[in-house]
């Protein structure tokens, strides 16, 4: 039979011991997680276990203490102990396109790259002067001179053969150069062998002298040959002595510079590199002689420049890093370019740019899964770095172009990473990338709510004493504890629970606080509080209010008096997000003879979701089972939400529409004062739903807009009644008899209740005569038999009808409600 609730059923109210205190001041302030046992243990494993794959995927609802945990736990991780090494890229001196990684205590990354900008600056400064002394001179000429001497008697010696033999050893320019050439001296000039023959034919040279002149002439040039070789050599052992002199001169300021790099950089891994770098500088020291002038690429002494990407020399502990932009360049670091003074591009190894994976080497680094989606790149590069444990930082063109000019040496990693995202992202990861299991070994699942006890009430309370001290927020009363209380069960849906979205609880207190404040109160109460929710609402409702004023002004048609054949209220929940509200919409039933079965005019249009249709499945499995016994169930049954035009999903209108159709069955009248909500089996068990407060409190206000006539109300499945956390305004018209809440387990109790007729009971000859379910049994038979004697049926009389598969709920609401 079918239950009126009384108004202390509607709604939970908090215990008075529950809050002893006077003022939330009283409260001492939250000092750990709230509510989050589960999630805390499985964060605490997770950042403390060592081993390949031990990283943290935090799942839950936002609101919920996520960040806030993990914050704190980061925290506390990241201690005040050593801090991770400084990561720096230097010169490959082997292979320039490759720079290689230099790792080095916190700290002496900083110190490296000083010293060694110290140490350019005292070469730049102190070589060319060294080598400009008159000591340096000396010394270079006192090496040279003895080859000067030869190279001078060699030269002189064949020039005054030359003058000898009756030629002249001049220098011909030929384009940039100069080439000494051997000519014939006439007279007082000087001119080639080869005008010779001009001088024959003139007269004034023989034929026979001519080719006198020629033999010696080439004589003279194969012995010019042999000299400048000499002259060659000379030189080139002049040439080697400068640069042994040089060296001599040098290698001792070498000596000490680099020594005094190797001094100021305490790790000992440094000095494999300052060893090539030694051996670089013997082989350089043009670069230092030959003035500051830049090349295309800008600074001449680049190479032995530190680029320090990864700088620990202020952190203490481990590094925690929140990467909120996290970008494929954020997160793993790119190789910038510059424009040459001719707008040519070019890149080097003190352009590379560490990303946060890498500046989190060593300690943490937290991502949010919805921002890693905005870059594809991101998700299969960060699998890579996890799995091999290790980072390539790639230029922006190795990218896209799969071609780079550097490719730097790849960063070994040692890091822990921390993913916040939502159940179903780490679900399909879990199940369709087989790399995340191993990867992402552990999971901290946020639970969105908690059991309502005096404990966890204290909890919520130390929750919010939190964000007054921190806030400067207005204390709350006693009453506007409680009132707090009362709103974290109306948040979590259901009486058995408190909602432990706190960041939620938490925006009211701050509303409350302010409106309290405004009205010059020292502090903030029930009234308060119940002002903030119905100011949020108020912002958030304009969506209910115009569907309000629709139904209001008989655009979209809702009866709330008398009684109708195969019509009934229906309620449905609206979700936007940011506000949620019950509608009530008319759901109608058409019976004609027919095998169609229930055809779902819903999903015939396409507007139907997969749990709607299941729902229309089971109804009819339940009027299968109810009726067809003894005959087939042979109806032609069209069933639809009025003035519905977009989707509708979920379950919740199964028993609004069996109720439907056995009144159109029957032809029995329900009343329209009564709004339904609830699922069923197949069996006829009405069942649970969600939105069971937005449903209520929409048909009431539909009836209250109206006016309320007392025999108003919504009838729910029993199941629903511990979730009942009514607004203020239903429960005081429950009270004083103007509206009512029944709830029902069967079928049979409410469509007794909506007729004012028995339902009926199975008898061995059918059902109990003039009952509902006995009407609809004769009007089965009777259609089954016109059915025959049509001819019609191409399946016989025990064909099944074809169903075409329910809600209570617009697509866009929640399903299952």
């Amino acid at each position: 039979m079918v239950s009126e609730l009384s108004a202390d059923r509607l709604a939970w109210r908090c215990p008075e011991n529950w809050v002893p205190w006077k003022t939330l001041s009283e409260v001492e302030a939250a000092r750990t997680i709230v509510g989050q046992d589960r999630a805390v243990d499985a964060i605490e494993f997770g950042l403390s276990a060592r081993g390949v794959g031990f990283n943290v995927f935090v799942t839950g609802l936002s609101g919920t203490g996520r960040l806030t945990t993990i914050k704190r736990f980061l925290d506390e991780q990241a201690g005040d102990g050593p801090a991770p090494d400084d990561v720096c890229f230097v010169f490959n001196f082997d292979c320039p396109e490759h720079p290689r990684v230099l790792r080095l205590l916190a700290g002496e990354g900083v110190k490296l790259r000083r010293a060694m900008d110290q140490m350019i600056d005292e070469l730049r400064e102190n070589l060319p002067e060294i080598l400009k002394s008159p000591e340096f001179r000396k010394r270079l000429d006192f090496a040279l001179a003895a080859l000067k001497r030869r190279e001078l008697e060699l030269t002189r010696a064949f020039e005054t053969k030359v003058k000898a033999s009756g030629f002249q050893l001049v220098q011909i320019q030929t384009g940039p150069v100069t080439r000494p050439e051997i000519y014939v001296t006439m007279g007082e000039e000087a001119i080639p062998v080869e005008d010779l023959d001009g001088q024959v034919e003139a007269g004034a040279l023989d034929a026979e002298k001519m080719e006198e002149l020629r033999k010696l002439h080439a004589a003279l040039m194969e012995e010019m040959e042999q000299i400048f070789e000499q002259v060659s050599e000379l030189r080139t052992q002049m040439q080697e002595r400068v640069e042994q002199v040089q060296r001599s001169a040098i290698e001792p300021l070498l000596d000490v510079v680099v020594q005094r790099v190797r001094k100021a950089v305490t790790d000992e891994r440094v000095g494999p590199y300052l060893d090539q770098v030694a051996a670089d500088l013997r082989e350089s020291t043009e670069l230092f002689t030959g003035g500051d002038e830049e090349d295309g690429a800008g600074d001449p002494y680049l190479r032995w420049r530190i680029n320090v990407a990864v700088d620990n020399s202020e952190t203490r502990g481990h590094p925690v890093l929140m990467e909120t932009e996290p970008s494929f360049a954020n997160v793993f670091g790119t190789i910038e370019r510059a424009v040459g003074p001719r707008g040519e591009g070019f890149t080097d190894f003190t352009r590379i740019r560490a990303g946060s994976l890498l500046r989190a080497d060593g300690g943490y680094l937290v991502l949010n899964m919805d921002d890693l989606a905005f870059d594809a790149r991101v998700w299969p590069a960060l699998k890579r770095a996890l799995k091999y444990g290790r980072v390539q930082i790639q230029s922006p063109e190795t990218i896209v172009y799969g071609v780079a000019a550097l490719k730097p040496q790849e960063v070994p990693l040692d890091v822990k990473v921390v993913i916040i995202g939502d159940r179903s992202s780490y679900d399909l990861l879990y199940r369709y990338d087989r790399d995340f299991p191993k990867i992402f070994k552990v999971l901290a699942d946020f639970d969105s709510v908690m059991k309502p006890t005096a404990d966890n009430s204290r909890d919520v309370l130390t929750v919010l004493a939190k964000v007054a001290r921190d806030e400067g927020l207005l204390p709350l009363d006693s009453d506007g504890m409680a009132a707090m209380l009362e709103l974290g069960v109306r948040l979590a849906g259901s009486r058995r629970r408190f909602s432990s979205r706190f960041s939620d609880l938490a925006d009211c207190y701050r509303e409350a606080s302010y409106l309290a404040a405004r009205d010059g109160r020292e502090m903030a109460g029930r009234r308060d509080v119940r002002a903030a929710v119905e100011a949020r609402d108020r912002r958030h409702g304009l969506s209910e209010e115009k569907t309000l004023e629709q139904i209001a002004e008989n655009v979209i048609r809702v009866d709330t008096e008398g009684v109708a054949v195969g019509q009934l209220n229906g309620l449905a929940v609206y979700d936007l997000g940011h506000c949620r509200f019950g509608k009530p919409s008319r759901i109608t039933a058409r019976i004609g003879v027919g095998r169609e079965g229930v055809i779902n005019i819903e999903r015939q249009a396409g507007l139907s979701g997969p749990t709607y249709d299941k729902g229309v499945q089971i109804l009819t499995g339940f009027l299968r089972g109810t009726f067809a016994g003894r005959v087939p169930l042979t109806m032609a049954c069209s069933i639809t939400f009025e003035q519905s035009y977009g989707g509708v999903d979920g379950d919740s209108a199964s028993s609004t529409e069996i109720y439907a159709i056995l009144s159109a069955l029957a032809d029995v009248p329900l009343r329209q004062d009564v709004a339904v909500t609830g699922s069923v089996d197949q069996l006829g068990r009405v069942q649970a739903i969600g939105g069971v407060n937005e449903k209520i409190e929409g048909f009431f206000k539909v009836c209250s807009e109206r006016g309320l006539t007392g025999s108003q109300g919504v009838m729910i499945p029993a199941d629903n009644v511990a979730d009942l956390q009514l607004a203020a305004e239903v429960v005081q018209a429950v009270e004083e008899g103007r509206f009512h809440v029944w709830s029902v387990r069967t079928v049979e109790e409410g469509i007794e209740h909506l007729t004012g007729l028995p339902a009926g009971e199975r008898l061995e000859e059918g059902w109990t005569p003039e009952s509902v379910f006995d009407r609809c049994q004769r009007r089965l038979e009777e259609m089954s038999r016109l059915m025959r004697q049509a001819g019609k049926g191409g399946g016989g009389e025990n064909a099944e009808p074809s169903t075409s598969g329910e809600d209570g709920c617009e697509r866009s609401g929640t399903g299952g409600q």
